[in-house]
């Protein structure tokens, strides 16, 4: 099965990308893995929040194939335990590029675009609406009534 594999770097370890690329690949072939797409340079971006007070890192990434996917759990921890890399991901490739979200059943589908009932209108009061020059004479007696 086919997996692509995202890590991340801090920024001081941005020299030793090379070294660590090579760490994740002897890694891999050390539990019959293979590289299938050479790693990639995203390049430095800036964190959406601190982490271990960093706020910038080197991203990379690659594809690899993998037959026995029930090694994946010692590929993760032993990914994880390397203090060089802060964080990583490793997600199938078939799954690359699909929305996250789950798909949307058609009845629930059909239910989201009938537009809503139109709820009735509510009534009127009895009451007439003030108007402005109302509103100013009632304004203008409050106030010479408290200045006396």
């Amino acid at each position: 099965m086919e997996y692509e594999l995202l890590f991340f770097t801090s920024v001081a370890n941005e020299d030793r990308v090379p070294a660590i690329k090579k760490e994740l690949e002897d890694l891999l072939a050390g539990f019959g893995g293979k590289i299938t797409r050479d790693f990639t340079d995203i390049g430095k971006r800036k964190l959406a929040y601190p982490i271990k007070r960093n706020t910038h890192a080197f991203f990379s990434w690659c594809w690899f194939t993998l037959e026995e996917k029930d090694k994946m759990n010692e590929i993760n921890r032993l990914i994880g335990l390397n203090d060089k890399i802060m964080r990583h991901l490793i997600v199938r490739a078939e799954e690359v590029g699909k929305p996250a979200a789950k798909q949307v059943s058609s009845e629930a589908q059909a239910e989201i675009t009938e537009p809503a009932p139109e709820t009735p209108a509510k009534e009127k009061d009895s009451k007439p609406k003030a108007q402005l020059e109302d509103l100013d004479e009632k304004l203008n007696e409050l106030l010479e009534n408290s200045s006396s």
